[in-house]
């Protein structure tokens, strides 16, 4: 119990660490985006790191779509922690899981809340895909969200950056 506190107020630190961070990079800095060239990163740190540096945005323009009035505030850095494997599954064949804490808040309100998701990501012949998506809010048992707004937004940052097909 104790365990599962220490690890709660380490990832609350990390975004906290993170909105500080955030406020303070120059606008020239922030404004560096993988956009503009839409290239896939070759490695899975790079990727899990690229992807949560843009998620934002598009969960943001998902919501829109969708209606849905909330906003996201501020992401953390990913969480690339290896899943529990059994000692004969390969590295390769399994989800690549991306663990990323985001403070949201409703359009117009100013509360805001932490929500936790893990992103399981799988490579293909077309890219990386998304395989499975979790979400857990508070001390709540995580629910899957594998058809949710994360899971579109996360779809369509994979297609735009790591889909050969949908290179302009």
């Amino acid at each position: 119990m104790i365990k599962n506190w220490i690890t709660q107020q380490k990832r609350f630190a990390q975004l906290v660490i993170a909105i500080a961070l955030f406020t303070y990079i120059p606008n020239s800095v922030q404004a560096e985006t993988y956009i503009n060239n839409r290239t896939c990163p070759a490695d899975f740190p790079s990727l899990s790191k690229a992807l949560a540096k843009d998620l934002p945005d598009y969960l943001n323009r998902v919501y829109s779509r969708l209606r849905i009035k909330r906003e996201v505030m501020t992401i953390s850095q990913p969480e690339l922690e290896p899943l529990p494997l059994a000692p004969d599954q390969v590295r390769d064949r399994i989800p690549q899981q991306i663990f990323l804490s985001m403070l949201e808040r409703q359009t117009g309100k100013v509360e805001t809340s932490q929500r936790a998701y893990w992103l399981f990501v799988v490579p293909t012949a077309n890219g990386w895909r998304l395989a499975m998506a979790f979400m857990r809010i508070g001390q709540a048992p995580p629910v899957d969200v594998s058809d949710a707004a994360i899971a579109d937004a996360t779809n369509k940052w994979l297609r735009d950056y790591c889909d050969p097909r949908y290179k302009l």
